[in-house]
């Protein structure tokens, strides 16, 4: 809501319960009423609900309930027509955000679902729409939710990801992976069983707060597990070893050199009639792309691959370079 919008309720509940007010202080003075009795009187007075008197008024009392009849008729009316509207178009507002999000939600495809917006989330959030993916939020916390809900990029459902129907509302059947980042390593253990049972084929990446729990997740289908305490202090320690090291590969990963970010590159498309080398087919020169390392089908990876190995489908290439490179890469490997 505005600031012209907050000013209305106020200025309507102000009235509202001023004349209230006015209405006990009246009927304890001039009737010698409780509290509870005055404040009684005083609402079905001003509501002209029609109820009779606790008891029989004084002369006083039926004038100062006549003024308070004309007085606060129009000034009510008001305040509670002013209030409705705002409930009114609040409740309008949820539901128009609600079904918005749900036709969204209905035409994406190969998206990620984010369990959980607390720092771990919000973090994976913010870098996959940094690179463009599209994601979908899963939170019930109602004060996280009015965060989310100040950045217009983010789709979001108000609801319990370990409830399936929740998980079907955020497309899971559609989504390319699934990130758990909730603080509850049980929590995290009931979404995995339940995403993995609905999408096989579903990359899942969970949080786990204890090391014990890293098996137990993989087990229940995670095809990662991240224990960001355990990360955190091998930073640490790193930034001690070989801080210059570390925070090159950082740049690289997270705020990059510009434009120049580390790829994943597949060989699916290659020609495998070709069998051509990296050497053979100049790709630093042709494209300005370093290859880095390649993985294997079997799940090998190789680090700094020399000149003479032969690319061929089933590897995955690790490349630095930006993406125009990366997209001429791409063009020369399907060529």
């Amino acid at each position: 809501m505005d600031s012209h919008g907050n000013r209305t309720i106020f200025f309507a509940l102000g009235i509202l319960l001023a004349i209230i007010l006015i209405g006990i202080i009246g009927y304890m003075q001039i009737e010698g009423y409780s509290i509870i009795e005055a404040l009684y009187m005083t609402i079905i007075t001003i509501s002209t609900v029609g109820f009779g008197e606790i008891r029989p008024f004084s002369h006083e009392g039926m004038w100062f309930t006549i003024m308070l009849i004309i007085f606060s008729l129009g000034f009510f009316a008001f305040a509670i027509s002013i209030i409705t509207k705002h409930l009114s178009d609040r409740f309008l507002n949820i539901y128009n955000v609600k079904t918005k999000m749900e036709k969204q939600i209905s035409k994406l495809k190969d998206h990620v679902i984010v369990v959980g917006y607390g720092r771990n989330g919000s973090q994976a959030v913010d870098e996959l729409l940094s690179n463009k993916i599209q994601v979908v939020v899963i939170e019930n916390r109602p004060k996280v939710i009015e965060y989310i809900q100040e950045n217009p990029k983010i789709i979001y459902i108000d609801g319990d990801a370990t409830d399936d129907s929740v998980l079907h509302k955020a497309g899971i059947e559609n989504a390319k992976a699934l990130i758990s980042a909730l603080a509850n390593d049980a929590d995290n253990l009931f979404v995995v069983i339940t995403a993995r049972e609905i999408n096989p084929k579903l990359i899942i990446i969970s949080r786990a707060s204890a090391i014990a729990n890293d098996k137990k997740l993989k087990l229940a289908g995670a095809t990662n597990v991240i224990m960001p305490d355990k990360v955190g202090g091998q930073k640490m320690a790193k930034l001690v070893i070989q801080p210059d090291i570390h925070e090159f590969v950082e740049k690289i990963m997270l705020q990059r050199f510009g434009d120049v970010s580390l790829f994943e590159i597949s060989c699916s498309g290659i020609n495998s009639d070709a069998n051509k080398t990296i050497g053979e087919l100049r790709i630093r020169e042709r494209t300005g792309v370093s290859v880095l390392g390649i993985k294997h089908e079997d799940g090998q990876y190789i680090l700094n691959p020399p000149l003479d190995t032969v690319l061929k489908k089933g590897l995955m290439l690790f490349v630095l370079g930006n993406k125009d490179q990366v997209g001429m890469l791409k063009s020369l490997l399907n060529g």
